[in-house]
């Protein structure tokens, strides 16, 4: 059973008023034109009684009017069928057979039609008039009225046909008609039914495939789909795959934050156990929990914030702050910040994610720097990219890929922990961009961080 918002109930439903509304219409139409038909034949059949009997009139020597041979042909010697015509002469008039005694020229129909009949140019019209009125049996006559001159005598003929003769054969074929007409609606409605059927059939396909992947029995929607469902289906495999991307991110965060967070317990479990408990390995493995637990919780909310809700940030007044502090940290090297950001420039990145991917590889460049720190910024469709260039000594092909994976570093000597650059790179990955090293024209490092612009 269809609901109120099923697409079948609603295809089906305008389908069957169009049809309906079509129906009724073209019934309307073809009656009027049967009618119009119809009554042009019977026209026609009265018009023919008119032209014979003009041609069998005569005027005596007296001034009557009389007929030269007789008239009551079928069907006007049928009496009192409404078949009927009658001459009105200036002296006498002449009935047809089927009149017995009863006259036309009573009805008050031909009265008014007589008292107003048309004039052209002072002369009589050529051609019959209609008149429609109650005849001698109080039954309703179609009347054909026309105007003829016979020897020099202004003469009247009138002859009618029944109404049923109009309707009788219009009611025959409009049956007929309606009867077709029905037989069509219930075959088109029945055309239109398996047409909805077999055009909503992938739709009902799609559903299925739902299904098997929610039931684990595939993993995508199969790709050969109609044109019409096949970018839905794409938007539907694409969201799959990244829910499944999304998935094994999240696995990937508990199992690094698991391993990140196994060797730091058990040195804590071990010096729990002894008597000799050191403040500093304390402090430094509370340290390393720490990060390690901050670092797994920015990644999964960057990994929550990849959908259309991104915050939007400006990026020049960050990174001016960032700078400020870096300055102030490594204030004892004397390394300076150089800043060409426009004001206008944001980013579709939460602002701490963003001062998270940027402070990382800021505070790596102020480490490596031997005097300044060079920050830019330029856009490509769709994206903006941040360039921090240092001073330093730089790295080797081989070392830029070492750089970027977790608790990886190159100087031990050096404090840290090996998870900022890869966080930032991480982090910006996640919401659609980059992060790439290479090496920089004063020969340190240059880091370009990409990210896409609101």
């Amino acid at each position: 059973m269809t609901s109120a918002s099923s697409l079948s109930r609603r295809l089906l439903t305008a389908a069957g008023a169009f049809i309906a509304v079509a129906m009724i219409v073209a019934s309307v139409l073809i009656s009027f034109v049967l009618h119009r038909f119809i009554t042009g034949q019977i026209d026609l059949r009265l018009d023919s009684q008119i032209v014979f009997l003009t041609s069998i009139l005569r005027a005596d020597p007296d001034g009557r009017i009389v007929l030269s041979a007789t008239a009551d042909g079928p069907p006007f010697d049928r009496e009192r069928r409404g078949w009927y015509w009658q001459v009105v002469g200036p002296r006498n008039s002449i009935l047809s057979m089927s009149l017995v005694g009863a006259r036309l020229d009573d009805a008050q129909a031909i009265r008014d039609e007589r008292l107003s009949s048309p004039k052209k140019d002072g002369k009589k019209s050529d051609r019959p008039r209609p008149a429609d009125g109650v005849g001698p049996d109080e039954d309703w006559l179609h009347y054909r009225i026309k105007q003829v001159d016979i020897g020099g005598k202004a003469v009247t003929i009138i002859t009618s046909a029944p109404r049923a003769a109009v309707l009788g054969p219009l009611w025959e074929a409009l049956t007929t008609v309606v009867s077709a007409f029905a037989i069509l609606a219930l075959a088109l409605i029945a055309a239109m039914f398996l047409q909805v059927r077999l055009g909503l059939r992938p739709l009902h396909r799609l559903r299925q495939a739902l299904a098997d992947i929610r039931s684990g029995k595939a993993e995508r929607i199969p790709g050969k789909q109609p044109d019409e469902v096949r970018p839905l289906v794409d938007e539907m495999n694409a969201l799959l795959d990244q829910n499944a991307a999304g998935l094994e991110r999240a696995r990937r965060h508990v199992a690094n934050l698991a391993h990140g967070l196994k060797t730091p317990l058990a040195t804590l479990a071990v010096i729990a156990a002894s008597d000799a408990r050191d403040p500093a390995v304390l402090q430094t493995l509370s340290e390393q929990m720490e990060r390690r637990i901050r670092h797994h919780l920015a990644r999964a909310r960057a990994a929550a914030l990849t959908g259309p809700l991104r915050g939007r940030t400006p990026i020049r007044c960050r990174l001016v702050d960032l700078c400020d502090t870096m300055e102030k940290i490594y204030r004892e090297r004397g390394v300076k910040a150089e800043i060409h950001i426009p004001d206008d420039l944001v980013v579709a990145c939460e602002p701490q994610d963003f001062d998270e991917i940027a402070g990382n590889l800021i505070d790596n460049a102020f480490k490596w720097a031997r005097s300044r720190v060079v920050v830019s910024a330029s856009t490509e469709p769709g994206v903006i990219a941040v360039t921090i260039e240092d001073d330093g000594h730089g790295l080797s092909a081989e070392q830029q890929g070492v750089v970027l994976q977790a608790g990886k570093r190159l100087d031990e000597a050096m404090p840290g922990f090996g998870f900022g650059l890869s966080i930032a790179s991480e982090l910006a990955e996640l919401y659609g961009g980059s992060v790439v090293l290479e090496n920089a024209g004063a020969g340190g490092i240059r880091a370009v961080i990409t990210l896409p612009m609101t």
